[in-house]
């Protein structure tokens, strides 16, 4: 088993169209902090730098069987495929951008048929009406809670009362709501889920 760390670039080369795999690491362990320092100066992302170095030597190693070099040296070969491979990277990010701006978002597309349409309307009103119906003070509490988003602790401190009155509303709010609209939300469900 020869140790292809004493053979120079140019028999390496030579040796890669055997397809001996340990080949390849040794060209992979002399370049690989090299090459990298490369990828990583002109792409600014580690990541995208060692996906860059791995598909250079991957297409080196694609390659072995018709690959030589000529005048050049090894190192200046791969700081080239480096260098074009990160112009690839560089590219494909830009049309990649350039897609994602060219697609602007889909106005909100009506899924709901007149008649759903029609049933969640008729819902928000049941919803809004049952809310209204409320003890002041619980719909305050109901309102701080779903519409403005405060904790039980902060409509607390807000109204100056325990967290426990808040919780109380609060369950007072849902099972009075809930009762209003329990006909129209089983209506709606059949009707959302059964056509």
């Amino acid at each position: 088993m020869p140790d292809y760390k004493i053979y120079g670039d140019r028999e390496l080369v030579q040796l890669m169209g055997s397809g001996d795999e340990r080949i390849l690491i040794e060209i992979y362990n002399r370049y690989w902090e090299k090459m990298l320092a490369v990828a990583f100066n002109r792409l600014g992302n580690q990541e995208d730098a060692e996906e860059c170095v791995q598909d250079v030597l991957y297409k080196l190693w694609k390659l072995r069987n018709n690959f030589s070099l000529s005048k050049d040296e090894l190192a200046n070969y791969l700081a080239r495929a480096i260098r074009n491979q990160s112009f690839n990277i560089i590219n494909s990010r830009h049309r990649e951008r350039s897609k994602a701006e060219d697609c602007k978002p889909l106005e909100e597309v009506n899924l709901l048929s007149p008649e759903r349409e029609m049933i969640l309307r008729e819902l928000q009103q049941q919803i809004d009406n049952a809310i209204n119906a409320l003890p002041s003070q619980c719909q305050l509490v109901f309102k701080l809670s779903r519409q403005e988003g405060l904790s039980n602790k902060q409509i607390a401190e807000k109204l100056e009362v325990s967290e426990n009155t808040v919780k109380s509303h609060l369950k007072k709010a849902n099972k009075d709501i809930l009762g209003n609209t329990e006909l129209l939300t089983t209506l709606l469900f059949i009707t959302l889920y059964f056509q």
